[in-house]
Protein backbone atom coordinates (compact mmCIF):
# COMPACT_ATOMS: atom_id res chain seq x y z
CA UNK A 1 0.00 0.00 0.00
CA UNK A 2 1.48 3.48 -0.61
CA UNK A 3 1.65 6.39 1.71
CA UNK A 4 -0.46 8.40 -0.04
CA UNK A 5 -3.28 5.60 0.10
CA UNK A 6 -2.46 5.10 3.55
CA UNK A 7 -2.98 8.62 4.64
CA UNK A 8 -6.20 8.77 2.84
CA UNK A 9 -7.55 5.90 4.56
CA UNK A 10 -6.14 7.53 8.13
CA UNK A 11 -7.88 10.96 7.56
CA UNK A 12 -10.54 8.80 6.48
CA UNK A 13 -10.93 7.34 9.88
CA UNK A 14 -9.09 9.72 12.17
CA UNK A 15 -12.33 9.84 14.14
CA UNK A 16 -11.82 6.02 14.95
CA UNK A 17 -8.39 4.91 15.13
CA UNK A 18 -10.00 1.18 15.78
CA UNK A 19 -11.85 1.13 12.56
CA UNK A 20 -9.08 2.19 10.40
CA UNK A 21 -6.62 -0.42 11.40
CA UNK A 22 -9.53 -3.38 11.52
CA UNK A 23 -10.48 -2.43 8.05
CA UNK A 24 -6.74 -2.65 6.76
CA UNK A 25 -6.62 -6.31 8.51
CA UNK A 26 -9.79 -7.62 6.65
CA UNK A 27 -8.62 -6.51 3.30
CA UNK A 28 -5.48 -8.08 3.98
CA UNK A 29 -6.87 -11.24 5.50
CA UNK A 30 -9.16 -11.42 2.41
CA UNK A 31 -6.49 -11.01 -0.34
CA UNK A 32 -4.62 -13.78 1.68
CA UNK A 33 -8.13 -16.10 2.05
CA UNK A 34 -8.36 -15.46 -1.95
CA UNK A 35 -4.88 -16.50 -2.47
CA UNK A 36 -4.67 -19.53 -0.61
CA UNK A 37 -7.96 -20.86 -2.46
CA UNK A 38 -7.69 -23.69 -4.41
CA UNK A 39 -8.43 -23.00 -8.23
CA UNK A 40 -11.71 -25.58 -8.19
CA UNK A 41 -14.62 -26.88 -6.04
CA UNK A 42 -14.63 -31.00 -7.03
CA UNK A 43 -17.64 -33.11 -5.93
CA UNK A 44 -17.26 -36.65 -5.16
CA UNK A 45 -19.43 -39.33 -3.65
CA UNK A 46 -21.38 -42.15 -4.67
CA UNK A 47 -24.26 -41.99 -7.73
CA UNK A 48 -26.94 -40.55 -6.94
CA UNK A 49 -25.66 -38.08 -4.14
CA UNK A 50 -26.56 -35.11 -6.04
CA UNK A 51 -23.07 -34.22 -7.48
CA UNK A 52 -24.33 -32.83 -10.65
CA UNK A 53 -27.94 -30.70 -9.22
CA UNK A 54 -25.76 -29.59 -6.51
CA UNK A 55 -22.77 -28.70 -8.95
CA UNK A 56 -24.80 -26.92 -11.17
CA UNK A 57 -26.35 -24.48 -8.89
CA UNK A 58 -23.33 -24.16 -7.01
CA UNK A 59 -21.28 -22.83 -10.02
CA UNK A 60 -23.53 -20.24 -10.36
CA UNK A 61 -24.03 -19.00 -6.98
CA UNK A 62 -19.75 -18.93 -7.15
CA UNK A 63 -19.62 -17.96 -10.94
CA UNK A 64 -17.83 -20.63 -11.54
CA UNK A 65 -18.10 -22.78 -14.82
CA UNK A 66 -19.58 -26.05 -14.29
CA UNK A 67 -17.97 -29.48 -15.37
CA UNK A 68 -19.46 -32.65 -15.52
CA UNK A 69 -16.69 -35.55 -16.06
CA UNK A 70 -19.40 -38.17 -17.26
CA UNK A 71 -20.53 -35.62 -19.68
CA UNK A 72 -17.25 -35.10 -21.19
CA UNK A 73 -17.20 -38.47 -21.10
CA UNK A 74 -20.05 -39.28 -23.24
CA UNK A 75 -19.33 -36.49 -25.71
CA UNK A 76 -16.08 -37.32 -26.14
CA UNK A 77 -16.82 -40.93 -26.91
CA UNK A 78 -20.22 -40.07 -28.71
CA UNK A 79 -21.92 -42.67 -26.58
CA UNK A 80 -23.86 -42.91 -23.49
CA UNK A 81 -21.76 -43.98 -20.11
CA UNK A 82 -23.62 -47.35 -20.43
CA UNK A 83 -23.17 -48.11 -23.99
CA UNK A 84 -19.56 -47.60 -23.18
CA UNK A 85 -19.53 -50.07 -20.22
CA UNK A 86 -21.54 -52.46 -22.69
CA UNK A 87 -19.17 -52.00 -25.74
CA UNK A 88 -15.66 -51.27 -24.20
CA UNK A 89 -15.36 -52.07 -21.00
CA UNK A 90 -15.17 -50.80 -17.31
CA UNK A 91 -11.43 -51.06 -18.25
CA UNK A 92 -11.52 -48.79 -20.69
CA UNK A 93 -13.45 -46.33 -19.19
CA UNK A 94 -11.44 -45.78 -16.43
CA UNK A 95 -9.13 -45.21 -18.17
CA UNK A 96 -10.69 -42.29 -19.96
CA UNK A 97 -11.72 -40.81 -17.00
CA UNK A 98 -8.65 -40.62 -15.91
CA UNK A 99 -8.08 -38.23 -19.04
CA UNK A 100 -10.77 -36.14 -18.57
CA UNK A 101 -9.99 -35.63 -14.99
CA UNK A 102 -6.75 -34.84 -15.44
CA UNK A 103 -7.54 -32.67 -18.31
CA UNK A 104 -10.58 -30.60 -16.58
CA UNK A 105 -8.58 -30.27 -13.23
CA UNK A 106 -5.59 -28.23 -14.69
CA UNK A 107 -8.24 -25.74 -15.49
CA UNK A 108 -9.51 -22.75 -13.51
CA UNK A 109 -12.57 -21.41 -12.01
CA UNK A 110 -14.15 -24.45 -12.26
CA UNK A 111 -17.01 -26.58 -10.17
CA UNK A 112 -16.09 -30.68 -11.66
CA UNK A 113 -18.80 -33.33 -10.74
CA UNK A 114 -17.03 -36.20 -10.97
CA UNK A 115 -18.36 -39.95 -11.50
CA UNK A 116 -19.09 -42.44 -8.63
CA UNK A 117 -16.50 -44.59 -8.63
CA UNK A 118 -13.31 -42.08 -9.55
CA UNK A 119 -11.79 -42.11 -6.57
CA UNK A 120 -11.22 -45.79 -6.75
CA UNK A 121 -8.09 -44.49 -8.97
CA UNK A 122 -5.51 -42.68 -6.82
CA UNK A 123 -4.30 -40.76 -10.15
CA UNK A 124 -7.27 -38.85 -10.62
CA UNK A 125 -7.52 -38.26 -6.44
CA UNK A 126 -4.15 -36.89 -7.01
CA UNK A 127 -4.88 -34.52 -9.96
CA UNK A 128 -8.39 -32.78 -8.12
CA UNK A 129 -5.94 -32.58 -4.94
CA UNK A 130 -3.63 -30.26 -7.01
CA UNK A 131 -6.25 -27.64 -7.97
CA UNK A 132 -9.06 -28.30 -6.10
CA UNK A 133 -10.80 -28.23 -3.13
CA UNK A 134 -12.14 -31.66 -2.44
CA UNK A 135 -16.36 -32.24 -1.38
CA UNK A 136 -17.37 -34.94 -0.49
CA UNK A 137 -21.13 -35.37 -0.46
CA UNK A 138 -22.07 -38.03 2.20
CA UNK A 139 -25.23 -39.33 1.16
CA UNK A 140 -27.74 -41.83 3.35
CA UNK A 141 -28.22 -45.37 2.35
CA UNK A 142 -32.02 -44.73 1.99
CA UNK A 143 -31.35 -41.56 0.38
CA UNK A 144 -29.44 -43.29 -2.05
CA UNK A 145 -31.91 -46.23 -2.83
CA UNK A 146 -34.48 -43.71 -3.09
CA UNK A 147 -32.88 -42.05 -5.65
CA UNK A 148 -31.47 -44.89 -7.58
CA UNK A 149 -34.14 -47.18 -7.50
CA UNK A 150 -36.35 -46.79 -10.49
CA UNK A 151 -33.00 -45.60 -12.87
CA UNK A 152 -31.59 -47.38 -15.95
CA UNK A 153 -28.53 -45.11 -16.66
CA UNK A 154 -26.08 -46.61 -14.01
CA UNK A 155 -24.60 -49.68 -15.70
CA UNK A 156 -23.32 -51.05 -12.17
CA UNK A 157 -26.51 -51.53 -10.84
CA UNK A 158 -28.53 -52.43 -13.98
CA UNK A 159 -28.28 -56.09 -13.17
CA UNK A 160 -28.66 -56.24 -9.82
CA UNK A 161 -31.68 -58.19 -8.16
CA UNK A 162 -31.26 -56.39 -4.86
CA UNK A 163 -30.14 -52.62 -5.68
CA UNK A 164 -29.97 -51.44 -1.91
CA UNK A 165 -28.01 -54.37 -1.00
CA UNK A 166 -25.88 -53.79 -3.84
CA UNK A 167 -25.54 -50.14 -2.83
CA UNK A 168 -24.95 -50.80 0.60
CA UNK A 169 -21.95 -52.83 -0.51
CA UNK A 170 -20.32 -50.47 -2.79
CA UNK A 171 -20.44 -47.89 -0.61
CA UNK A 172 -19.57 -49.86 1.88
CA UNK A 173 -15.84 -50.49 0.39
CA UNK A 174 -15.99 -46.39 -1.05
CA UNK A 175 -16.54 -44.48 2.02
CA UNK A 176 -13.42 -44.33 3.23
CA UNK A 177 -11.60 -43.33 -0.49
CA UNK A 178 -14.44 -40.67 -0.48
CA UNK A 179 -13.40 -39.49 3.61
CA UNK A 180 -9.64 -39.60 3.14
CA UNK A 181 -9.66 -37.63 -0.22
CA UNK A 182 -12.20 -34.85 0.77
CA UNK A 183 -11.37 -31.46 2.37
CA UNK A 184 -15.17 -30.81 3.70
CA UNK A 185 -17.97 -33.23 3.83
CA UNK A 186 -21.72 -32.86 3.61
CA UNK A 187 -24.27 -35.08 4.73
CA UNK A 188 -27.05 -35.58 2.56
CA UNK A 189 -30.28 -37.32 3.09
CA UNK A 190 -33.67 -37.02 1.43
CA UNK A 191 -34.91 -33.74 3.53
CA UNK A 192 -31.73 -32.28 2.64
CA UNK A 193 -32.19 -28.46 0.96
CA UNK A 194 -29.91 -27.85 -1.96
CA UNK A 195 -29.75 -24.41 -1.00
CA UNK A 196 -28.67 -24.99 2.39
CA UNK A 197 -25.26 -27.54 1.37
CA UNK A 198 -24.58 -25.19 -1.51
CA UNK A 199 -24.34 -22.35 0.81
CA UNK A 200 -22.57 -24.54 3.79
CA UNK A 201 -19.57 -25.90 1.05
CA UNK A 202 -19.49 -22.00 -0.18
CA UNK A 203 -18.72 -20.80 2.61
CA UNK A 204 -16.11 -23.82 3.65
CA UNK A 205 -14.44 -23.43 0.25
CA UNK A 206 -13.92 -19.76 1.14
CA UNK A 207 -12.76 -20.01 4.94
CA UNK A 208 -10.54 -22.92 3.38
Amino acid sequence: MSIEIFEILFFKYKSNVNSFFYDIIFKYNTNIQRDNMKDNIALIGFMGSGKTTIGKLLAKTMEMKFVDIDKIIEATEKKSINDIFKEKGQIYFRDLEREIILQESSRNNCVIATGGGSILDNENVKSLQETSFIVFLDASIECLYLRLKDNTTRPILNDAEDKKQLIEELLEKRKFLYQISANFIINIDENTSIYETVDKIKESYINS
